[in-house]
């Protein structure tokens, strides 16, 4: 009889350090679940889209000679250059510039196949692009394989001109010297960069990515394609230039493009970001887009 109930109390005993034994593993695996489900909460947190609720309706638009749209940015002071960005992007000073018109979205292959038929210009020429070329020929992308020399036979047709240096990063950045046209933090759906995590490997129809639009509602003036200013490049021009309106050096061989492309790194899209090539560069990286001062309209 004590055998039998010896017996009885060890398979007890067993039994109570199993349950106990697969209560622990329960609660492990609880645990467990609720970890990878706050990582996964986390992860999608911080891919909640910043909602854009920025009215663009207070800027005044025309419509250029060439049937594209244009957006007054007024005038006044805003920060040009950056203290903690390359060595040519120094001081951080603020600038004074007299109000202007820029187009909405930068010159398309269909805007630039317009002037080419209407002037009989040449096409544009890109000599080294590792996707198909076709692409480049798709209309409501931005045209690219022209150069400066292009980009202001356009403008001119156009009844217009291209930014000086100043204009143009006034209209990406904003009177505060937002870091990108958006703000100052990389966010998703912003911008077209490199790589194909925004959706697309190489160039993007004009507009493609409307909450990175500028603070004045101008599209990608970061990413995409860079694009040709009025300027020519002096890498030491932020330490003399005048305070207002600046026109740029004199005496430089280089032409400067601002805003990153498709094919640019982080530190490449930031709206103070500047770039120098010869005149005749011609590539797939960048383009243009054109300009008019206010007063000519007036």
């Amino acid at each position: 009889m004590r055998d039998k109930n010896l017996m009885v109390a060890v398979i007890a005993c067993f039994a109570i350090s199993i349950v106990f034994l697969l209560v622990i593993i329960w609660e492990i695996k609880k645990s467990i679940d609720h970890d990878e489900k706050m990582q996964k909460l986390a992860v999608k947190a911080q891919k909640v889209d910043v909602e854009d609720n920025r009215d663009f309706s207070i800027y005044e638009t025309i419509v250029g000679e060439d049937g594209r749209e244009m957006i007054l940015i007024p005038e006044g002071i805003f920060t040009r250059g950056s203290s903690t960005g390359g060595f040519d992007e120094k001081p951080e000073q603020e600038i004074y510039l007299d109000a202007f018109y820029v187009d909405k979205y930068e010159v398309t292959v269909d805007a630039y196949n317009k002037f080419r038929r209407a002037a009989n210009y040449a096409e544009p020429e890109v000599p080294f692009f590792q996707g198909d070329h076709e692409i480049l020929k798709v209309p409501n992308h931005p045209v690219v394989g022209v150069s400066w020399v292009d980009a202001v036979n356009y403008c001119k047709w156009a009844g217009k001109r291209l930014l000086t240096e100043a204009e143009w990063e006034k209209a990406a950045r904003g009177t505060h010297g937002l870091i990108y046209p958006w703000g100052n933090e990389l966010l998703d759906k912003r911008v077209n960069m490199s790589g194909k995590g925004d959706g697309f490997e190489y160039l993007a129809p004009v507009g493609s990515f409307p909450m990175g639009r500028s603070v004045y509602g101008v599209h990608d003036m970061a990413g995409n394609v860079s694009e040709w200013v009025e300027d020519l490049y002096d890498q030491f021009y932020y330490k003399e230039a005048q305070m207002m309106n600046p026109k740029g050096p004199e005496n430089k061989k280089n032409r400067v493009f601002r805003g990153g492309s498709w094919d640019a790194r982080r530190v490449d899209i930031r709206t103070s970001k500047r770039f120098a090539a010869t005149p005749g560069r011609r590539d797939s990286i960048v383009g243009f887009r054109c300009g008019k001062s206010h007063k000519d309209e007036n």
